[in-house]
């Protein structure tokens, strides 16, 4: 790619650092991120645990509020006499959880609920205090508002995250303690405030029984479950053993005790006989214990979390600084590697860059054995190997250089007296040109010739036919003065006849005049006729004689005539044996012109590749120098005395 090839190493090993440090930067953005959210749920687990436990702490004294005031409205006035004390202890945990939930800030939705809740606990106290409600109602409020109270409790669960935490040991720590604990009390605390009441009134009626049983069979579910949690946190956390092992063991036998002081006082007894005072503090023994157990697991639970949020702070802090460790030797360590690659190259290129200089003088430096040590040997060696290679190019350069000079004036010489012979040639080739043409017009006049003579054969002919010709216009002219004879007796007939006729018309008288006036015209045609025919005669006599002279002619010049064309006819076969030679003759000339002419052109040829020639001489010769100036370019030593060329090699 273009874009690598302009980028130096550093760059590119910066790019890489940059690749790895982005690579390690994703999984360290992705721990830190996870670790900060741990670390913010585990904070938001701490600051929902003082509200929580706040919450249990009001549910506990509302579990003993409502057995002491079933107790009271029952008529035992030994039990009614501690719930004053009992109110106020409630009343104190109602103002502190209130003050927790604003430390905490608990959301409204839960704070609402707490609101209605203390205000239908004021209610309810100011009816118990007024003795208004009979038991069963105010044990049914009590346990209606202990249910608000434990609502309150899961919203803050499911609101500060304790139902998801991450960690086995605290999430079963926080369904023991926050979950199933509430509901055992709460259900320890309706056996405690209901069989108290049957206790004081020395009767268990059959549903209050059936009661009873199955709030016996819920605790006994209720106790499975809230030690089976509190076994397996603590098994899970060993910290958390060490905390609640006595407890939970003191709690899980208080819890079964009671269970028993249940069964035999009230489900198996045949007489209700057991003062009511043994079976509250019994249960409220075990209440109270439970809720220490409570209070020390969330007091543990809190521990716990604040353990963990140090715990995942310092594992943060640890690998925030064991990676900036990390950086910061990758980081030393990549400047060492890229010095100890970035070095070594530089001085490799500079031994390169001197040898593209023409330096392969200098010494040899030490280098390592790795790839570019093996690449500054390499080059080391090369420029070893150059500098005999050198020696011999520049020795044999300026051999070349001289052979190509001498060749290059032999081509010049050359040249010129081919150009002069090409000249030479070509005016020659002119010449038969020039030749040629004469011989050509006179062939050419020759040719002319001949036809005129032939033309002159043809026209002697002519005159003899002529001749032929006159001699009958003669013998014509002869036949033409007989006819004319001829022609003058019947006109001279004719006249006669008329003048015949003329008579006998003279004799018809008035009858015969018509016919005299046709002889008169006939005789007067008859006369013009033979003056005519006279005239005619007289003419063809003149004509006759000038025939007779003209075929005498005619006769002197057919024999002249004959003479003439048997001369001209030897003349004919003269000129046509010259038209023939003349012929023959151009055709010699133009032979020899025309191998002039390829004797001119050949010549031209050799002078054109006689130039070609010289001019490869001449390029041979610039190359050849430029041979010895590019190996000029090399020193063979520091002080050689040679010019130093323009670099044959640019390095990019």
């Amino acid at each position: 790619m273009p874009l690598l090839h302009r980028l130096s190493l550093l760059h590119k090993f910066l790019i890489l650092g940059m690749i790895a440090l982005i690579m390690a930067a994703l999984p360290t953005g992705l721990y830190v991120s996870d670790a900060l959210q741990e670390i913010a749920d585990a904070q938001r687990e701490s600051t929902g645990a003082p509200p929580l436990i706040a919450v249990n702490r009001a549910v506990q004294h509302l579990q003993v509020h409502r057995g002491l005031s079933a107790a009271m409205l029952g008529g035992d006035e030994t039990l009614a006499a501690r719930r004053p004390a009992a109110r106020d202890a409630l009343n104190q945990a109602f103002a502190e959880a209130e003050k927790t939930f604003a430390a905490a800030q608990v959301p409204h939705g839960p704070a609402r609920a707490w609101s209605e809740a203390m205000q239908s606990w004021r209610t309810l106290e100011q009816a118990v205090a007024g003795r208004t409600l009979a038991p069963p109602q105010s044990l049914a409020q009590h346990t209606q508002l202990v249910a608000a109270l434990l609502q309150v409790g899961e919203e803050l669960l499911h609101h500060y995250g304790f139902q998801t935490d991450p960690d086995t040991a605290t999430q079963d720590l926080i369904q023991a303690a926050a979950v199933t604990a509430p509901l055992l009390g709460e259900k320890l605390g309706l056996l405690r405030g209901q069989g108290a009441g049957y206790l004081a009134r020395h009767d268990l009626p059959p549903e209050g029984k059936g009661a009873l049983q199955a709030l016996q069979q819920r605790v006994s579910e209720l106790e499975a479950d809230t030690f089976r949690n509190f076994d397996r946190a603590m098994a899970g956390n060993a910290r958390l053993g060490q905390a609640l092992a006595a407890q939970v063991q003191d709690v899980r036998q208080r819890v079964a005790a009671s269970r028993q002081m249940v069964d035999r006082s009230l489900l198996s007894a045949t007489e209700i006989t057991t003062p009511p005072k043994d079976y509250f503090e019994q249960l409220t023994g075990t209440l109270e214990a439970l809720n220490r157990l409570n209070a020390a697991a969330m007091a543990s639970l809190d521990a716990a979390l604040r353990d963990r949020v140090s715990n995942d702070r310092q594992a943060l802090g640890i690998a925030l600084g064991g990676l900036a460790l990390a950086a910061v030797l990758a980081t030393g360590l990549g400047v060492v590697f890229v010095r100890s690659i970035t070095r070594p190259l530089a001085q490799a290129v500079q031994l390169a860059s001197a040898v593209a200089d023409g330096d392969l003088g200098g010494e040899d430096q030490p280098h390592g054995t790795n790839e570019v040590g093996r690449l500054i040997a390499a080059q080391q060696q090369m420029r070893e190997r150059l500098r005999p290679v050198v020696a011999q190019v520049r020795g044999g350069a300026e051999g070349v250089a001289t052979a190509s000079a001498q060749i290059a004036q032999g081509n010049m010489d050359l040249s010129a007296r081919t150009e002069s012979q090409a000249s030479a040639l070509e005016e020659t080739a002119a010449s038969m040109e020039q030749m040629t043409a004469t011989v050509r017009q006179n062939a050419d006049n020759a040719r002319q010739a001949n036809q005129l003579a032939m033309n002159a054969s043809l026209v002697a002919g002519q005159g003899g036919e002529v001749v032929q010709t006159m001699q009958g216009i003669r013998e014509a002219s002869g036949k033409i003065a007989d006819i004319i004879g001829v022609i003058d007796s019947i006109a001279f007939q004719t006249n006669i006849l008329a003048l015949n006729a003329a008579v006998e018309a003279a004799r018809a008288g008035e009858q015969g005049r018509g016919f005299a006036v046709v002889a008169g015209e006939v005789r007067a045609l008859a006369g013009r006729s033979a003056t005519a025919a006279k005239e005619i005669k007289t003419l063809i006599t003149n004509s006759v004689e000038r025939v007779q002279q003209g075929g005498e002619l005619a006769d002197q010049a057919g024999s002249t005539m004959a003479e003439v064309v048997q001369a001209i006819q030897r003349v004919t076969g003269i000129m046509g044996e010259i038209s023939e030679a003349s012929q023959e003759q151009s055709q010699g000339v133009a032979q020899v012109g025309e191998a002039v002419t390829q004797m001119d052109q050949a010549t031209q040829q050799n002078a054109a590749l006689v130039e070609q020639m010289a001019a490869a001489a001449n390029g041979l010769r610039a190359q050849a120098d430029e041979l010895v100036r590019a190996a000029a370019v090399f020193r063979l030593e520091p002080n050689d005395g040679h010019g130093a060329a323009p670099p044959l090699l640019s390095l990019r």
